[in-house]
Formats: C-alpha cells, sequence, structure tokens
C-alpha cells in the first residue's frame, strides 16, 4: 500500500480536479474525493488516507467541524485546510482544531507539492 494516502475535500469540482491534476503529475496517490464534510468523514473511514487536503467553507458540515470529526477518529493524519480565506483568526481556529498546514487558494502547484512532499517525508 502506498505510504501517502490523500483524500481531497472540496465542494467545488474545479478545485478537486486541479488538486487531483497537481497530485497525480507530482506522483502522488490520491485514494479519493469529497464533496462535503458528511461525504468526507464517510470516505475518511472507507479509504484510511494519511493526508487530508480540506476546504473550509462547504454546506452541510463545514471543514473545521469536518476537521475536528476526523481528529476525534485518528490523531496522527495529517490535515492541510485550503480556503480562499487568509483571516488570520481564522488560521489560528483551525491550528487549534488540529489542522497541520493551511493553503490558500488560488494556490500555485509548487506550494501544494512543496507543503505535501514535507508532510509526506514524516
Amino acid at each position: 500500500m502506498p505510504k501517502n494516502r490523500i483524500l481531497i475535500v472540496d465542494d467545488s469540482p474545479q478545485i478537486r480536479k486541479s488538486l487531483l491534476e497537481i497530485l497525480q503529475k507530482n506522483q502522488f496517490t490520491v485514494v479519493g474525493e469529497a464533496a462535503s464534510g458528511t461525504e468526507a468523514i464517510k470516505q475518511f473511514t472507507l479509504l484510511a488516507p494519511n493526508i487530508v487536503l480540506l476546504d473550509i467553507i462547504m454546506p452541510q458540515l463545514g471543514g473545521i467541524e469536518t476537521l475536528r470529526m476526523i481528529r476525534s477518529l485518528n490523531k496522527e493524519v495529517k490535515v492541510i485546510m485550503v480556503s480562499a480565506l487568509d483571516s488570520i483568526d481564522r488560521v489560528k481556529e483551525c491550528m487549534r482544531a488540529g489542522a497541520n498546514h493551511y493553503i490558500l487558494k488560488p494556490f500555485e502547484e509548487t506550494k501544494v507539492v512543496e507543503i505535501l512532499k514535507k508532510f509526506s517525508a514524516e
């Protein structure tokens, strides 16, 4: 089984597609995608990823609530928040909830790859 199994969670199909293309192009293994927090929790329990790229603003179950639920299931998984919100308070809230890192949209391929390589090495 590949060491780094990534789950992409974002309500935007375009963002999911963009992240998927970046990750595949850079030899990362994407095990699944989810369009909502509720779907993310289901995918997380089924697929057992060790890295989750997680949007903050989503319908139904938001990213921070999803992050807390993921943390209650697994303390070791690396969770990288992905959001257009660059408020320092929001970043701090994500980190307090258990996020490992934060990527701002619109993201650059090199930044995404750099961050994922950092967490893939751990």
